[in-house]
């Protein structure tokens, strides 16, 4: 069934389980290049399922050769930790013995000197998550009905899947590409479930309920919970579900009910630990969900015991762990207030007194009040008109100034930006609201850039008028001149754009602005890139010196960003994004061996005067370095020290943890499908990892060809495509 509706396709799917893999496993800030959309294809290739603990393949298939079959054992004792002793009639592995695995932690910067820990948990418990949802969707669901204040919670399991015709058509010039889309691989799922009924809290801001609200109530309350995910205690969602003294009384009888259950799938993935669940993965922020849940119904009952009515008296939204309560009587909001503290103590939660900000009417917050301002500025600095850009120089000094001055601008005309004083202009509205960048950031980059694409589709128009005439023979002096005149304005506005959005991305580089600023950088790549076709012939949107001025500028702005934040143990995702990007320029606009070395701190030993590695680096940051050298021979000296880098990285855990370890298993399988290291080098790998037969290693690798990838996708990656993907898929924005 497909419904065109509003320029997106609604297409029905296939119910798949394993989907789950796809859509609530990763955390949203991990590299473009990185997915699961591989690992996801041998789930479902290979029949692979976990039920009570054990874990089945299928054995049946008549195509699978008895040698594919054997090795696919190896494997899947690499990957899911398993060792040969505990398979069983050759039909599954007994998990029994083997339960705990520990999580790959890194971090991201959260807050000024402040880091959040995000997880991926290891391959064999994303299985284990696909059998739990599985068997426990329905009632997941339910528990997650109880509440009225949520405003994001899960409603139903995703029958359609929504695609947007920019996430699989690129436009070069030459023709529309179309991009493999498989539905029935669900590539783009945001989540296994519904949700209702905001995706993304900035969409609640500007929806009616919270406009209405604001109307109906006096005062505001905005509140959340002290460091949330951090403070559950796993056996918390027992106590919520069920109840608090019989769990305690009762405990192995509470172990095989749905929130026991839970509570053991979250202490397995985190090897063992009960104080604070994982952060990153949809799946926590559903755990989370169903003890708040419990803790809203406990609010909203003690009211109505008190005679007070949601609606009439208040009224309380709840997104993931931030609330917004609207009100008349303070007596009432400070009674709220205090329900709120009990429940939750309950669940050894607390609320964040410092995070507790009041508003009184007229209701309008300080971010509002900046983005309003914000969007009139943009508004009125970032414009292009394509009729002056044709004008000759004389000809635009000849014009009305009075039709196309802006107080903001120095220049005369709408054609040109003006990033110094549009820098001031917006460093005046945060001073004035008192509002900080990280605040507005990510909201400002989302409007240039549909600005950028807006005057992108004004001068398609024009330029691919153009070339046809030159493509007929009709190519006079008027149309070159008209031709140079908006392509050369049209190069010095986006220069200018560039120059402000660098200016206000580097303040305080998060993962969300990062993946923000790299859809504005990739949008503005491809354009100037872009060629059109017309009997064979190919014509150029923009000359080459206007194409080079913008790569340039590019590949300068990313080296300043990556000269001053260095890849650290403490933030390494951030700026990867912007060494993907800069892969797309080209060889011409490569990074310097001493940049990149820089950037990753590989520094010269004083003692020896040979390169070392100076931080830890992740499986994310190894594999985005290893993705952008490549093969090529200007980094040898990087890759010469990188892979003993990752052999004394593996070195350092004890042998038997490194299967359990979910970095080094994804690491180890990412690093078997990378086309850029050598055979031998794999094979050594292999060995640290148990793997002694040169046999079995042979046998492995000719399985690994076959399998192509299994996280990160080393090549053809159509960053566009996966870009604009994920930004849909982003809780916060």
């Amino acid at each position: 069934m497909v419904k065109i509706r509003k320029g997106k396709q609604k297409i029905r799917i296939k119910y798949k389980k394993e989907r789950v893999a796809l859509s609530d496993v990763l955390p949203f800030e991990i590299p473009v290049t990185f997915s699961n959309r591989h690992f996801y294809r041998f789930l479902v290739s290979y029949g692979i399922e976990i039920k009570d603990n054990k874990l089945y393949w299928n054995v049946n298939n008549k195509k699978r050769q008895t040698k594919e079959l054997d090795t696919l054992k190896s494997i899947m004792e690499l990957l899911f930790d398993c060792e040969s002793k505990q398979i069983q009639n050759n039909q599954y592995y007994d998990l029994n013995l083997s339960r705990r695995r520990i999580p790959f932690i890194y971090k991201i910067s959260h807050k000024e000197n402040e880091f959040r820990e995000l997880a991926i948990i290891h391959p064999k418990n994303q299985v284990d998550i696909i059998a739990f949802y599985e068997k426990y969707k329905e009632i997941i669901l339910y528990y997650c009905g109880v509440s009225r204040f949520s405003i994001r919670k899960p409603v139903e399991v995703a029958k359609y899947v929504f695609f947007n015709d920019k996430l699989h058509r690129q436009k070069t010039g030459q023709k529309e590409d179309g991009i493999e889309v498989n539905i029935n691989e669900y590539e783009h799922l945001k989540t296994f479930f519904v949700y209702k009924k905001y995706t993304n809290i900035f969409r609640f801001y500007e929806d009616y309920r919270y406009q209405r609200a604001e109307k109906k109530f006096n005062g505001l309350l905005k509140f959340d919970i002290s460091k949330c995910f951090d403070s559950i205690y796993t056996h918390s969602i027992s106590w919520a579900l069920l109840n608090k003294e019989m769990v305690k009384e009762n405990i192995p009888l509470s172990e095989n009910t749905f929130p026991g259950k839970f509570d053991d799938f979250m202490q397995n993935i985190n090897y063992g630990e009960t104080n604070g669940i994982l952060i990153g993965p949809e799946f926590s922020r559903i755990f989370a969900e169903l003890i708040l849940q419990q803790v809203d119904k406990f609010v909203e009952n003690k009211l109505i015991e008190k005679g007070k009515m949601y609606g009439r008296d208040y009224e309380c939204f709840r997104y993931v762990d931030d609330y917004f309560l609207f009100y008349n009587d303070d007596s009432l909001k400070s009674e709220i207030l205090e329900l709120f503290r009990l429940g939750l103590k309950e669940f050894k939660m607390w609320i964040s007194d410092s995070k507790t900000i009041q508003y009184s009417k007229p209701i309008i917050t300080e971010i509002s009040m900046a983005k309003l301002r914000i969007t009139d500025l943009l508004d009125n600095c970032i414009k292009f008109k394509i009729e002056e850009a044709e004008k000759d120089d004389d000809e635009l000094e000849d014009s009305n100034e009075n039709e196309f001055t802006f107080e903001i601008l120095d220049d005369k005309f709408t054609i040109y930006v003006n990033p110094n004083k549009l820098a001031a202009k917006f460093k005046t509205i945060l001073k004035e609201t008192n509002v900080e960048y990280k605040q507005v950031l990510n909201y400002t980059l989302v409007v240039i850039s549909r600005k950028i694409e807006s005057i992108f589709k004004k001068y398609e128009t024009k330029c691919k008028e153009f070339c046809q005439i030159e493509a007929e023979g009709r190519y006079k002096e008027d149309e070159k001149r008209k031709k140079y005149n908006i392509e050369k304005r049209l190069t010095k506005f986006i220069l200018n754009v560039l120059d402000f959005v660098f200016f206000i991305y580097t303040v305080h580089p998060k993962v969300n602005s990062s993946l923000k600023l790299s859809v504005i950088l990739i949008t503005v790549i491809n354009y100037f890139k872009g060629l059109y076709a017309f009997d064979g012939e190919k014509y150029p949107r923009f000359r080459s010196i206007n194409k080079d001025l913008v790569f340039k500028k590019i590949q300068d702005e990313i080296r300043l960003v990556l000269e001053k934040n260095k890849c650290s143990g403490h933030v390494q995702v951030e700026t990867l994004y912007l060494l993907i990007i800069l892969k797309e320029l080209g060889h011409e606009y490569e990074l310097s061996e001493q940049v990149l070395r820089k950037y990753f701190e590989i520094k010269e030993n004083a003692e020896t005067n040979e390169l070392e590695i100076k931080t830890d680096l992740n499986t994310l940051s190894v594999s985005v370095l290893l993705y952008y050298i490549a093969d090529n021979p200007k980094y040898q000296s990087i890759k010469e020290i990188l892979q003993p880098y990752i052999i004394s990285k593996v070195e350092k855990i004890n042998v038997e943890k490194r299967r359990k370890n979910s970095e080094l298993v994804i690491m180890l399988f990412d690093l078997l499908a990378c086309p850029y290291l050598e055979l031998s080098y794999k094979k050594d790998l292999l060995s640290l990892y148990g793997i002694s037969d040169e046999n079995k290693k042979e046998d492995i690798l000719k399985f690994q060809k076959k399998q192509k990838y299994w996280f990160t996708k080393w090549s053809k990656v159509q960053l566009q495509k996966e870009l604009n993907a994920k930004i849909s898929q982003e809780v916060y924005s």
